[in-house]
């Protein structure tokens, strides 16, 4: 009897993170294991190898493990090979979905040469479930053994992150240890003494780097997580504001170590949550400093100097709905409020920026708006085409009067062609009662009597479609009489209420203003949902979105 050949796949996975660090572990040993094994049963074929060498078995994103999905998928393999359960997964669930489900549901035969599971025998799944919950066990128990670890070295002020600060690289001699970039740690000094004694803010130390063309650090550190939208327009990846914030509020650079910012919220989950900065662990003096301690005391006191009251929370009345000129991006608004010498408010109130001019240096040149300056521009954008209208008042008898004859003559001839169709179905009625008599006289054969009435049921269907379609016409036209005039009062009734407000209202608006655009010389765009009716052959219509430009502040 000839035994079915299998198209097997060796998948392989090695994981520090999951403590796989003993030689038996190795991938050189697992690949071993599994064609010693294939060679010691004749059914087996080898059609592909998968490795992924350094992903955890906690997920399934992995990228060789997804590949051999994908050749499942095209029906390439109808055998997986594993050394142990563990090298396919360690998380209970997701495996036990891929083991009990998905292969099954493929009628793919899976292998584990160490747990001597073999699912073409049911016998070898007895213990899947025990095998699946001791590895889900061993992921969490090897992740609190790797939190404690890592929590010792922080303890010990051993730097624990992967890639060095800007201004910093790692120790060749001493593992865990930083040593001064002597290539960029003068840019680091130059942008703390930038902001602590020139007076300069953290845009235009951005805007003096770039006009440098100096390396940003994103680019500089070689980091694969460097964004499109950190760019400027030629392409060029740019400093930004954010950077040197962060800079600014690094306290590594005062030579010391700070670890458990984030903490994991499970071994399955890569994503951390961020922890309170009391909950920091800080080590000091582990390193030699770029920034004296006066020097980070300027900065930081300046820095606070602009904390705003985060608990408060404004409502902004315009959000959505303003937009930049320049760039076309969307605009963000905050709130600001601005003492004096003796620490007394001498202005406070909400302002508008571009998304990319506040964020991005170098992105977008627009300025900062007042929410009170836009505000006054939809009022008197809007009075002026309250006015509009109710200049155009005077004239809609004599405009509803043509649009009505119109109308009328149109209804007339509506009428007049529903009562052809109207004698069409008559004659047609006709037509049927007359070949029901020659077929009850037999005067005509049956088979001639269907094609005759199929016929005459057809020009019956034609016509009540398209009757139906008159009076529909009909219907419309008569609506459009009354609705015209009350559209118009409609708009009237919403604009006084608006001007009469004296706080205006967020709904009020939306009603009434579509999009608002201010570009870089202030100069403000407003489209209204709303405007003047105007006679275009013969007939009133509503135009959206007209523009006035009504401002240059």
């Amino acid at each position: 009897m000839i035994k079915t050949k299998y198209k097997v796949a060796k998948y392989m996975r090695l994981s520090e993170q999951d403590g796989d660090k003993k030689e038996s572990e190795s991938i050189e040993n697992q690949r071993d294991l599994i064609d010693n094994f294939i060679e010691k049963n004749e059914d087996l074929e080898i059609v592909g190898e998968y490795v992924d060498d350094g992903y955890t078995g906690a997920n399934f994103d992995r990228p060789k493990f997804k590949q051999m999905i994908e050749d499942i998928e095209n029906g390439k393999i109808n055998c997986i090979i594993t050394k142990d359960l563990s090298r396919f997964g360690r998380d209970h669930i997701d495996t036990g979905y891929y083991l009990e489900r998905y292969l099954p549901s493929k009628n793919i035969r899976y292998i584990s040469i160490g747990d001597r599971i073999d699912t073409i025998d049911q016998r070898g799944l007895q213990f899947l479930t025990f095998k699946l919950s001791y590895n889900d066990y061993y992921i969490q128990d090897i992740s609190k053994k790797i939190k404690s670890v890592k929590k010792r070295k922080m303890l010990n002020g051993e730097y624990q992150s992967g890639i060095a600060t800007y201004g910093y690289k790692k120790d060749d001699k001493q593992k865990n240890h930083l040593v001064i970039d002597t290539e960029v740690c003068d840019i680091v000094k130059e942008i703390f003494d930038m902001y602590a004694n020139k007076k300069m803010s953290t845009i235009k130390i951005a805007d003096e780097l770039n006009e440098r063309k100096i390396v940003p650090p994103a680019v500089y550190l070689d980091l694969p997580c460097t964004r499109k939208k950190s760019k400027n327009p030629n392409g060029e990846f740019v400093w930004l504001r954010t950077t040197i914030g962060h800079m600014l509020k690094n306290r590594t650079y005062l030579g010391h170590v700070i670890g458990g910012k984030k903490e994991q919220i499970s071994p399955k989950i890569k994503k951390g949550i961020q922890k309170d900065k009391s909950e920091y662990i800080i080590v000091k003096n582990m390193h030699e400093p770029i920034i004296d301690e006066e020097t980070w005391n300027k900065v930081q006191e300046k820095l606070n100097s602009f904390k705003h009251d985060t608990t408060k929370k404004y409502d902004y009345i315009l959000k959505g709905l303003v937009y930049c000129k320049e760039c076309g991006s969307e605009v963000t608004f905050n709130h600001n409020i601005s003492r004096n010498k003796s620490g007394n408010i001498s202005w406070e109130g909400n302002f508008a920026k571009c998304k990319k001019a506040n964020n991005y240096s170098g992105l977008c040149k627009n300025k900062v708006l007042g929410e009170h300056i836009l505000l006054r521009a939809i009022r008197d954008t809007v009075k002026k085409e309250l006015e509009s209208i109710k200049y155009t008042s005077k004239e809609l008898k004599e405009i509803y009067s043509k649009a009505e004859k119109k109308t009328k003559n149109k209804i007339q001839k509506i009428d007049e062609e529903i009562e052809k169709k109207n004698k069409e179905l008559t004659i047609i009625s006709n037509r049927f009662s007359e070949l029901y008599q020659m077929k009850l006289s037999k005067a005509i054969p049956i088979e001639e009597f269907k094609k005759e009435y199929e016929k005459i049921n057809n020009n019956k269907q034609e016509v009540n479609e398209k009757l139906k379609k008159l009076q529909n016409e009909k219907l419309q036209e008569e609506k459009s009489k009354t609705t015209k005039k009350s559209e118009i009062n409609k708009i009237k009734k919403t604009v006084q209420e608006f001007m009469n407000m004296e706080n205006l209202n967020r709904e009020i608006i939306e009603k009434l203003v579509e999009k608002i655009e201010f570009d870089k010389e202030k100069n403000i765009t407003i489209q209204l949902t709303f405007s003047n009716p105007y006679i275009n052959d013969s007939k009133v219509h509503k135009v959206s979105g007209k523009k006035y430009m009504q401002y240059s502040v």
